[in-house]
């Protein structure tokens, strides 16, 4: 049986609209694994009870839901140990790789009697705490089946720069594997353009360049040359109308600051601003458009889901030879690459990179970042006046999005992949069971025990409390367990914990060896679940 794992529930927001690239993908991406991956079944460790429940409900919401999540399982976090020592996965896969990968290792290298492969996808790869989390998946137990999983070749690349120079116990084992994200098929959908752009509150008879993605300097892009670039557009096409939308999440700051360079440049007619747009109305944008224009400048960015986006409605791009675009743009095919030129910040600034916020750092490394301003203003204004050149790059955009960026064409590459490090993995021995536990993971005894008094490992002599008594005669229910804990709250240890002490008290250490061996439970466990009913006055020390 093939069988899909991960920790990872791929929901990371509670809102029904999801916008933010990374989301939008991790979302899309489960819909279309549930839909599409060959797996018998899918197992998924929710960090919590909530998350458990929204990630059920969200796969019966899904059209056929009910029938998806029949191949489902989800579980508790804390059941991977035992999942680990038993489970015959084909991969456990992340919607990072950051977190999980490198726990998982120690993990497998702990429990497992087999090895699986452990892969994780990229997404941004400029966080000032990309060293951390680099050296710590340098020092994982990692195997020759386990892969970084990266969305674009710029974006393995600098993958592959930031990782090579951080030293670690061995060689590092993983892969780094190219697989792109994909879009939902609701943007491969034919759209009216007069119905779209009646309800987008544009003119029927006007050229309509889009841009759709976050309206920051900091964190995407630095619109501003961009509209005075569209300001000599609309100078030079006379009594031509056209119209510029600028669509997608931005704070009040970086709206305001764009609304007031528009108001500026006397463009009040030819841009429109629209800030927290929904999925529908990003709908009827992408069939409103006739060009789509992605002047990104930022390290942020990796590989361009709205680029994507707007391939699969069937737009021309206009975009920066940057990064993933590069990937996804065939300049002079699907649209028009701006050439770029950058420069690095001065040794006394980029000093400040682990003390300044995120979002400063990344504007003042994009500032240096020039996409040729007139080039960006001859692409757009070639599309928008030949539109046959326009419709043909259109079209053939759109062909090459249903061919590898469709969500059912990226996980079938994906499942493929998936599958060949499994046969890898068959041959391999569990690796790192030499190397000891996770080092990231505290001894908590060792590190906390002066805190509690007497000392945590102290014996004593432990005996049923008249609550206890009360209890097991039915006169007081029982204190309740949280949920978030049942997994690790073993009903039958409990029970031997209380009725092994009927007749009488017991030293601790002898009644916790005793229970353990009778229930099949560890020591530690029995150890923990004694505290349990002492903090709850069912036993007594």
């Amino acid at each position: 049986m093939r069988i899909f794992a991960s920790t990872d529930t791929f929901l990371e927001s509670s809102q029904s609209s999801l916008r933010l690239g990374r989301l939008v993908a991790n979302a899309t991406f489960l819909e279309a694994l549930l839909r599409h991956a060959p797996y018998e079944r899918f197992e998924f460790f929710c960090p919590t009870e909530v998350e458990k429940i929204r990630l059920r409900d969200w796969i019966e919401r899904l059209p056929d839901g009910r029938n998806l999540s029949e191949r489902v399982d989800l579980r508790s976090q804390f059941e991977l140990p035992s999942r680990i020592a038993c489970a015959d996965w084909e991969v456990v896969h992340s919607g990072g790789w950051s977190r999980y990968l490198p726990a998982l290792a120690w993990l497998r290298a702990r429990f497992a009697k087999k090895v699986f492969p452990l892969t994780g996808t990229t997404h941004s790869l400029n966080d000032p705490s990309m060293f951390q989390m680099l050296r710590r998946l340098r020092e994982a137990p990692l195997a020759a089946c386990d892969a970084v999983i990266c969305t674009s070749t710029d974006g393995r690349e600098a993958f592959r720069r930031q990782l090579e120079p951080i030293p670690g116990p061995v060689p590092f084992q993983g892969r780094l594997e190219l697989s792109p994200l994909g879009v939902d098929d609701r943007y491969f959908e034919i759209r009216d353009k007069v119905r779209a752009r009646q309800k987008s509150a544009l003119p029927a008879d006007t050229g309509v360049v889009l841009w759709l993605g976050r309206l920051s300097a900091g964190s995407k892009a630095d619109l501003h040359p961009l509209l005075y670039q569209w300001a000599l557009i609309v100078r030079e096409a006379g009594a031509s109308e056209k119209i510029l939308v600028l669509a997608g999440g931005g704070s009040e700051g970086d709206v305001r600051s764009l609304r007031e360079t528009v108001s500026e440049l006397g463009l009040d007619r030819h841009v429109k601003i629209r800030p927290d747009i929904d999925d529908a109305e990003k709908l009827d944008l992408l069939a409103s458009a006739d060009v789509f224009v992605s002047p990104v400048d930022n390290q942020q960015e990796t590989f361009g889901i709205s680029v994507v986006e707007a391939m699969a409605a069937g737009l021309p791009v206009v975009a920066s030879r940057w990064d993933g675009y590069k990937d996804l743009v065939d300049d002079g095919v699907t649209g028009i690459l701006v050439p770029v030129r950058w420069a690095s910040l001065p040794p006394e600034t980029a000093s400040l990179r682990a003390i300044l916020e995120p979002g400063i750092g990344q504007l003042a490394t994009s500032q240096a970042v020039a996409v040729d301003p007139g080039a960006l203003r001859k692409a757009l204004a070639t599309l928008l006046d030949d539109q046959a050149l326009a419709r043909r790059m259109g079209d053939a955009g759109r062909r090459k999005a249903l061919e590898f960026y469709s969500w059912q064409a990226v996980v079938r590459r994906l499942s493929e992949l998936w599958q060949r490090l499994k046969r890898q993995a068959d041959d391999l021995e569990v690796p790192g069971r030499d190397r000891g536990v996770d080092p990231e993971i505290i001894d908590v005894a060792s590190a906390f025990g002066h805190y509690g008094e007497p000392d945590p490992e102290a014996d004593f002599v432990v005996s049923i409390s008249e609550l206890g008594r009360s209890i097991l005669a039915g006169k007081v229910p029982m204190p309740p367990t949280f949920g978030e804990l049942m997994p690790i709250s073993d009903g039958k240890l409990m029970t031997a914990l209380v009725l092994e002490l009927s007749n009488g008290k017991r030293v601790a250490s002898e009644h916790i060896r005793m229970c353990a061996a009778r229930t099949g439970a560890t020591e530690p466990q029995a150890r923990w679940l004694l505290h349990w009913l002492l903090k709850y006055g069912v036993l007594e020390a």
